[in-house]
């Protein structure tokens, strides 16, 4: 058992890790110039935060008991757990319900894509997450576990108080997080696929105003790509924990086999919050070009700079050609910061201006030159 607890502890925090990193790029991606004017965006946004906030106090709880099991804070990283958990779950349920809307309603992508609404919407799934586990400030306590003199508290824990109907609040919050939110979206994919499907050989075998039809409809149909792939890895990485639960409860068998079961269908089930940047990458490809982009933009750019500045001469040499005698190279080399004038026996009045670094970390202006004859 005790390995099992380190397995299931390591994996908590390399999927934090991981996921935390994925769903920052994500959240920078989607609120760029392609992708930000959307709802979706603000949707994702979201989901964004809940998942990383999950992963967070998830690894939080678990750094926490391995350097200091007595606590004082366990029941309140325990209500922000379920919280941030429920956020998420219902933002990828409604993110469902969106792209189902647009799949039969494609007239009125205008009015059901409102991005400041979709942010409205999302504060307004944040309190309702907030007023659900409001009780947990009344029914639930902070226990100790005393060694063997009954004088030192060597672990606390979390738990509800003993009038508290545990088993009926665990039969109603998985409820709300998993076993109403799963056939939701289950059902949801399969008539969102259905109908991209038809729409597919639809715009095959029609001729007239495809190109237009297909310029117009082009961002929808990426955002309904990653949304549904994001939704299936949610539906492939809790279901195994749902009908595990939903056996635990109708069985009351708790014997190792299912706690190893539980640990294993337990860490699926977190890989969720960490797997929607996979899920974006390899289902939308112009989520990738925009994300290379930012790397280029934001991280190579620096690189290049400097590389620039360090190839680049401090002076510049140019070669112009008299028009009276042919092929006559004259060379203008200037190193004085005025501007100087000078004549040439072929008759060529040349202005010229320096066009070196005159302090460093300033440019001055390319050199004009301006010839009269």
């Amino acid at each position: 058992m005790l390995l099992l607890d380190r397995i299931r502890n390591i994996s908590l925090i390399c999927l934090t890790a991981f996921g935390c990193a994925g769903n920052i790029l994500t959240f920078i991606i989607v609120n760029r110039c392609f992708f930000r004017k959307t709802s979706s965006s603000a949707f994702i946004s979201g989901l964004c935060i809940a998942d990383s906030m999950v992963l967070c106090l998830l690894s939080f709880q678990v750094i926490g008991k391995m350097y200091s099991p007595v606590t004082s804070y366990d029941c309140g990283v325990f209500f922000f757990l379920d919280v941030f958990r429920l956020l998420s779950v219902w933002i990828i349920c409604f993110i469902n319900l969106e792209r189902c809307s647009l799949v039969f309603n494609p007239c009125h992508i205008s009015r059901l894509t409102s991005r400041k609404k979709a942010y409205i919407f999302v504060i307004i799934l944040f309190i309702i997450s907030l007023i659900i586990f409001s009780h947990y400030a009344k029914h639930m306590n902070i226990e100790y576990t005393y060694s063997t003199n009954q004088t030192m508290p060597i672990r606390s824990i979390c738990v509800f108080k003993p009038k508290f109907h545990r088993v009926a609040w665990e039969c109603i919050r998985s409820a709300l997080t998993y076993w109403l939110t799963v056939p939701v979206c289950i059902i949801c994919n399969i008539i969102i696929i259905k109908c991209l499907y038809h729409a597919s050989r639809f715009q095959r075998t029609s001729y007239n105003n495809f190109n237009e039809t297909l310029n117009l409809s082009s961002k929808q149909r990426q955002l309904t790509g990653m949304l549904v792939t994001s939704s299936i890895c949610f539906v492939l990485t809790v279901t195994p924990s749902t009908i595990h639960s939903i056996y635990l409860a109708i069985s009351k068998n708790f014997a190792g086999q299912q706690y190893i079961i539980h640990v294993l269908t337990n860490i699926l089930l977190h890989f969720h919050h960490a797997s929607n940047f996979l899920a974006f990458i390899f289902s939308c490809s112009r989520f990738r070009v925009e994300l290379i982009d930012f790397f280029q933009k934001f991280f190579c750019a620096g690189i290049f700079e400097k590389w620039h500045k360090r190839s680049t001469a401090t002076t510049e040499q140019m070669y112009v050609y008299s028009t009276r005698h042919q092929k006559t190279p004259i060379k203008l080399f200037t190193s004085k910061p005025n501007m100087r004038k000078r004549n040439n026996q072929n008759g060529i009045v040349v202005i010229t201006m320096n066009n070196f670094n005159t302090r460093q970390g300033k440019k001055h202006g390319p050199g004009r030159e301006a010839f009269y004859k």
